[in-house]
């Protein structure tokens, strides 16, 4: 009842020269693909392939343009083929949940901008009877899978299980029954299965620059030997990595098998790094330990073969922690970086383990001295069970450069740590939900981490802390939504309160991470380059009250309509987009965007149709106002520097609804503050000197003027009484903010909070 629907004019087009839509994740989910463009931190060094086309306005002669992907808005979930669900982030960060039943222990390895994730159960298969691109996380999120689909070979009789969960415990219980006989990964799998591969097209393991078998000398054998605890060669398969540490396009190999514990390969001449994490198991499949050891060799020119010695013996210090209040492992991270002298990643990677699995690694006798090494641990702790508040530990701890530490016990004080006091605010009771701290030091552009499954409603203490330079960006997975933080720096000794999914749920534009870097590219959300306007919200995505932001796909919305009216005419108007870029005339003009948006999500009940209108004066912009590492879309339709770009003078509402963690308010006296903004980039934005604030509680048939206080610096108090007979039902919210230039923003909220039921 309160959806306008812009009136089609005869002028449809007349005052725009060009416009192009800008694809939502609802249109594009179906197809498999990321949405885009959203504003946000444009992907780097990784992102997720596969970006949508800006699409052209039918009878313009601008043509489409390639949208970037942002590492703010965008990622994809694929399920594995042993039923680990991994989300890959456009920034190339992962965060990796256990298939139903099980622990999430696994390895990553690093390739070009590819990331492999391997379950520790797959290793002793991988290369082998396991194409190592079924991990692939990279090429599988740019086919656009969420269940991993395969092609299977095998002996007469023989089957594999479906891909997914049967699959990950079928090859438990084999790894289990060989690990009893004392050795994994010799025989077929599933008593026949010889290969196991994608059944989908990807790019697999993208082949580095290599010299071939004679070029440039590329013709020096060396056998590799890897050692059991036993100091007997390892019997089975193991898989390693190994790459030249002067030049990691001369060689670079990230799954090299050792069977039976020896490797031959040819290599040109030089130095090389070598490093192998090979998993126990017991006899039920699950992993016993992860042990971690490295190589550094030197391969002469004009020798007749060298020989290199990974040698788990060597691997004897446990890395452990400890705390100032009792906790337990939920999850443990090795992130291992060797850089070649040119400062190339030679060999990336990490293990991860749950469930408190001892992990060793082997220290350094002295720094490497070609290249460089990063070596750091990161640990997810939670209260023990029996604790009266449940609370957890998140830290993130470099070792010196150039080495592995002696000393692996990490001793963390109160002085080291930064609380933050959050709340999981859910609408439905018992709601699913998983979190995950991604966390960050100087040198890394992508993290990786465990979901930690827990309930909603809920509250809990959490203490993050962390090395020199420390930053970190959450994760949450609200039913079958992914929610995230922007990043922010680690502030020992600062206590802070958080709320996630505190209503109402509304469409917003995201902003950059507060101190992000000053060579960090972000895409201009609303701005002015000449006479492009782009006015695009964040990826057709929804935000909560502290700016928390749905990932783009999956997407929820089942309609949208979005138009740009400027007077009497309508310059654009189009359904399953949320923004648009379009060329107007230069002369200062009034504007007008109105965008609805419905969304159906069955673990969400508030906020889930909303309708906004955002009026705003612009002219033609010849003077630079956004930051100098930001990108604008110029009248050509493409994404060049910011000069001539200033961000257009859009009002944004912001809310903290006075309910409760399970989105109900008491009848009685009610209130909300509302604080009034501009979207990022404005210059000297005019301040927000009025605001109105109205309540429904009959679906919008009727509104009730609530009574408004300025509290300053943009910031409004509403008060009303909410009536005995709405108990039970759900109330609607109407707020307008006007600034002193006269921009002003409306923004309608359907069951934005719910009355509570009266207490009998």
């Amino acid at each position: 009842m309160w959806y306008r629907r812009i009136r089609q004019t005869a002028a449809h087009r007349a005052g725009t020269r060009g416009a192009r839509a800008l694809a939502s994740g609802c249109v594009l989910a179906a197809l498999g693909l990321t949405a885009g463009p959203a504003p946000g931190a444009l992907a780097a060094p990784a992102p997720v392939r596969g970006a949508a086309l800006a699409a052209p306005l039918p009878g313009s002669a601008t043509a489409a343009s390639t949208v970037p992907v942002s590492a703010e808005t965008t990622a994809h979930t694929v399920t594995l083929v042993t039923g680990e669900r991994v989300t890959l982030r456009a920034d190339g960060s992962v965060v990796v949940a256990p298939r139903p039943g099980a622990e999430a222990d696994y390895v990553t390895r690093r390739l070009d901008n590819d990331v492999f994730v391997i379950p520790l159960t797959a290793l002793p298969y991988l290369g082998r009877t396991l194409d190592p691109a079924l991990f692939n996380v990279s090429a599988l999120a740019e086919a656009g899978v969420t269940t991993t689909p395969v092609r299977a070979r095998a002996t007469a009789g023989a089957t594999a299980p479906p891909s997914g969960p049967a699959f990950g415990a079928a090859l438990a219980k084999q790894i289990g029954a060989e690990a009893a006989k004392g050795s994994v990964g010799e025989g077929p799998l599933f008593g026949g299965v010889t290969s196991v591969a994608p059944a989908v097209a990807t790019d697999g393991i993208r082949d580095t620059p290599r010299p071939s078998a004679r070029a440039d000398h590329a013709d020096h054998p060396v056998k590799v030997t890897v050692l059991g605890t036993d100091g007997k060669p390892l019997p089975g398969t193991t898989s390693f990595a190994l790459a030249n540490a002067d030049d990691a396009a001369r060689y670079q190999e990230p799954f090299l098998d050792a069977v039976d514990g020896e490797a031959r390969v040819e290599v040109p001449a030089g130095h090389y790094t070598a490093m192998v994490s090979a998993p126990a198991f017991d006899s039920a499949g699950e992993p016993a330990g992860v042990r971690m050891a490295t190589a550094e060799f030197t391969v002469p020119d004009g020798g007749t073969g060298t020989e290199a010695v990974l040698d788990l013996r060597k691997a004897t210090e446990r890395v452990t922690f400890s705390t100032p209040r009792p906790a337990e492992e939920h999850q443990l991270i090795l992130h291992y970086l060797r850089q070649d002298a040119k400062g190339a990643v030679a060999v990336g990677g990490g293990v991860g383990v749950s469930g408190g699995s001892p992990v060793q690694v082997q220290p350094s006798g002295r720094p490497v001295t070609t290249g460089d090494l990063r070596f750091n641990v990161y640990t997810h702790r939670k209260a023990p069970a029996d604790a009266a508040a449940p609370y957890s530990y998140d830290l993130k701890l470099a070792n010196p450069a150039g080495t592995i530490a002696k000393n692996q016990h990490y001793k963390v004080t109160g002085r080291q740590l930064a609380t933050v006091r959050t709340n999981y605010h859910s609408d439905t009771p018992g709601r699913a939900e998983e979190v995950a701290r991604l966390m960050y030091l100087p040198y890394e552009t992508s993290g990786e981490a465990l979901s930690e499954p827990f309930k909603a409603p809920a509250r809990r203490t959490e203490y993050v802390g962390g090395s020199a330079g420390a930053s970190y960006a959450d994760w949450l997975k609200a039913g079958e939504r992914r929610f995230v933080s922007r990043r922010q720096p680690l502030v020992p000794g600062r206590t802070t309160t958080v709320d996630w999914l505190r209503g109402p749920l509304v469409p917003g534009f995201t902003e950059p991470a507060r101190g992000a870097a000053a060579d960090e590219t972000w895409y201009c959300a609303a701005c002015r380059k000449g006479d492009a306007l782009t006015f695009s919200l964040a990826s057709a995505t929804v935000m909560d009250s502290a700016g928390h932001h749905v990932l783009a796909v999956p997407s929820d919305i089942t309609s949208s309509h979005f138009a740009v009216v400027s007077g009497d005419r309508t310059l654009y108007e189009a359904d399953g987009v949320p923004g648009g870029i379009l060329t107007v005339p230069p002369e200062r003009a009034p504007y007008t965007v109105v965008y609805d948006q419905t969304r159906t999500n069955g673990d969400f009940r508030q906020s889930l149709t909303t309708h906004t209108e955002w009026s705003f004066a612009s002219g033609h912009s010849g003077a630079q106002t956004v930051p100098d590492n930001w990108t604008c879309v110029s009248e050509a339709g493409e994404y060049d520097g910011p000069g001539e770009c200033s961000a257009l003078p859009v009002v944004v509402p912001h809310y903290r609804l006075d309910a409760g963690l399970d989105g109900t308010s008491p009848a009685g006296d009610g209130h909300l503050v509302v604080g009034f903004a501009h979207v990022p980039g404005v210059v000297a934005p005019p301040a927000v000197t009025k605001a109105r604030v109205e309540v429904s509680f009959d679906d919008g048939e009727r509104w009730t003027a609530a009574a408004t206080t300025a509290l300053g610096k943009g910031r409004f108090r509403a008060d009303w009484t909410t009536p005995d007979e709405a108990a039970g039902r759900d109330a609607s919210l109407r707020v307008t903010g006007t600034d002193a230039g006269g921009n002003t923003v409306t923004q309608t909220v359907k069951s934005a909070f719910t009355v509570a039921a009266a207490r009998g």
